[in-house]
């Protein structure tokens, strides 16, 4: 399988023509994702269009474009035009958007090609992509486990080949959770760092959008073309954009990596542990000082009132007539959601705010770069799984749990990167995340090419 940054470079030199590339990914789509099913929806004639204005555009000499002739797939939570979209939902069955989100649009004009419409657990709900109103995704690695989520499609057909790009969504480790199940990277950019304009929300003060990909090559790649200011959309500030892919040569001599034992390590499973701390030491080997850092993070922390008012604020206009159009997870969010108290979800905002602010001074005064910690505390669970046990409680729901390591970057706002560290004694992918301050993914990026280019 050639990766993004391979496949542009020989549609541009000529080597072999984008139509010639989307047509043998198109071709070999049904037998890679047999027993995944990561792909809803096949775009094969709006990809064919696409390749072959890539192709005249070559011709004509043209632009090429940086991701000419690359396959792109994308999570069904992001709107694509003239191709269904449906957000995951029964509700959303027949939605065809007139226009593209912003980051298909970018991807397109770069050369991108759209050949399939991915996987996603409902409207973003939950970390299993077990849908049940279009279908179960499966673990690449292991088919009887879940592959992640919400962004589960995206990381599974990654992982076999299906395309070389797919973009997820994050609001509390939808990007990274996938990435660290599926032996993939992805990195959840600084919020505000890509649009999310026609990406359907779920959270809006928690979503995030950002570059997936089997390289932290490619996801460097395509962070360069997703980031920067859209016009319309006022969550995405003027902040310059680097070129990302001059951060993967700089290493990570000089930097001083703060390792977050208390909780992070504490509760996560001695096969995952073992993997994380060998990649430590492979910083450490490669010039980084590690030094141990105390985020005063649990899972119960700052997260649930604001999700629940922010997710239900954003289905209420469908709630509860629709109710029969909702999968059973969804439906006890609402109910929980409809007995909240809104002042505390108010007051959770201002503990967040104060979290973030005296976090990242911290942070600071203390010169740390980075900040280390296992992505996920375990290794996928099978598919059906409801409860888990974590952090000493026999009995957390799944999606607590699986986020329990990634949402404290998404209440801070800050960018991390998920790169597979090694496998556990089943032989299921192992994840480390790494996390910066605002606006410095090249250091994530620096540092997961350290791990994995």
């Amino acid at each position: 399988m050639r990766d993004a940054t391979e496949i542009a470079a020989a549609v541009r030199s000529g080597e072999a023509s984008a139509v010639e590339v989307t047509r043998d990914h198109l071709d070999a789509l049904a037998e890679r994702d047999r027993g995944v099913d990561s792909v809803w929806l096949v775009t094969e004639e709006r990809a064919l269009r696409e390749a072959s204005a890539v192709d005249s555009r070559i011709a004509a000499g043209e632009d090429r474009g940086v991701l000419a002739g690359v396959p792109v797939g994308w999570k069904d939570l992001i709107d694509t035009a003239g191709e269904r979209t449906t957000y995951g939902s029964a509700i959303w069955r027949d939605n065809v958007p007139s226009t593209d989100a912003d980051v298909v649009a970018r991807t397109v004009a770069a050369g991108g090609i759209t050949v399939a419409k991915l996987a996603t657990h409902e409207l973003a709900w939950g970390t299993t992509t077990d849908n049940p109103h279009f279908g179960t995704c499966h673990n690449p690695h292991d088919h009887s486990r879940v592959p992640g989520g919400s962004s589960g499609g995206s990381a599974a057909a990654l992982a076999v080949g299906i395309v070389a790009l797919a973009p997820g969504t994050d609001t509390g480790g939808s990007i990274r959770c996938p990435a660290s199940c599926c032996g993939i990277v992805g990195i959840k950019p600084t919020f505000g760092r890509v649009s999310l304009a026609g990406v359907h929300p779920l959270c809006q003060t928690l979503d995030h959008c950002g570059p997936m990909a089997r390289s932290v090559r490619d996801c460097a790649l395509m962070l360069e073309l997703l980031a920067g200011a859209a016009p319309g959309d006022p969550r995405t500030p003027p902040v310059p954009v680097e070129r990302y892919r001059d951060a993967l040569d700089r290493g990570v001599a000089g930097m001083t990596i703060g390792v977050a034992e208390r909780f992070f390590f504490e509760y996560t499973e001695p096969g995952v542990v073992t993997p994380v701390r060998a990649a430590l030491e492979a910083l450490q080997e490669a010039g980084a000082l590690l030094v141990e850092v105390d985020l005063g993070w649990t899972e119960s922390g700052i997260t649930e009132d604001i999700y629940l008012a922010e997710e239900a604020a954003t289905l209420a206009p469908y709630w509860p007539q629709r109710r029969a159009d909702l999968g059973a997870d969804v439906v006890s969010a609402m109910e929980v959601a409809e007995r909240s108290n809104v002042i505390e979800s108010a007051r959770q905002q201002l503990v967040r705010l104060g979290y973030r602010a005296e976090l990242e001074q911290r942070i600071r005064d203390a010169g740390i770069d980075l900040i280390a910690t296992p992505t996920q505390p375990f290794t996928p669970p099978t598919i059906g799984t409801q409860r888990v046990a974590f952090g000493g409680n026999d009995s957390v729901d799944v999606t607590t749990a699986m986020c329990a390591l990634t949402e404290v970057f998404n209440v801070t706002g800050w960018p991390a990167i998920s790169v597979p560290c090694g496998i556990d004694p089943l032989g299921m992918p192992v994840g480390i995340q790494l996390a910066a301050l605002p606006w410095r993914e090249s250091d994530c990026l620096a540092a997961g090419a350290v791990l994995a280019t």
